[in-house]
């Protein structure tokens, strides 16, 4: 007998999540910088370079698989997991504590619900509805990219 290359359901949902989610952030124009397995958030996009300010413009995104009744979990509740045998629990983890800028939900169907900090963090519970709560369109990357056609300026 063989064994599936995933562990559960739940890690080949989420990396097909992860998936949809930086191709539709790829499309919008970012590019994706990944972040460790065990980090707050699963990447970061990089939307240019602001020449006000002098420094790269990066907003952090984590991506949540939508479940069965189209519901995102913005706080995940890890109480009852172990860390290790006879160890700690796990802490819970809320995204708007640790200032994740955007929350992207992907359903079964592969469409991408997005939620900047400021819209998620303000409902009132663990995890939401996409049908209760409208997704925000999540913004086009508005830097300017150079043909690889034109000529370089003097």
């Amino acid at each position: 007998m063989s064994t599936g290359i995933y562990r559960s359901p739940s890690e080949q949902s989420g990396l097909r999540s992860e998936s949809i989610a930086k191709t539709f952030l790829i499309e919008k124009g970012y590019i994706l910088c990944p972040a460790p397995r065990d980090c707050v958030f699963d990447f970061a996009v990089c939307k240019g370079f602001d020449l006000e300010t002098g420094k790269w413009d990066f907003e952090t995104v984590q991506v949540k698989t939508l479940t069965k009744n189209n519901s995102i979990s913005k706080i995940v509740d890890r109480s009852g997991d172990i860390v290790s045998r006879n160890g700690k629990e796990r802490n819970s983890l809320d995204y708007s504590e640790w200032g994740v800028d955007w929350l992207l939900g992907v359903g079964k169907d592969g469409q991408v619900h997005t939620y900047p900090l400021e819209v998620y963090e303000n409902i009132p519970t663990k995890s939401f509805s996409v049908r209760k709560y409208p997704s925000v369109e999540f913004p086009e990357c508005d830097r300017y990219v150079p043909s690889s056609n034109e000529k370089k300026k003097d």
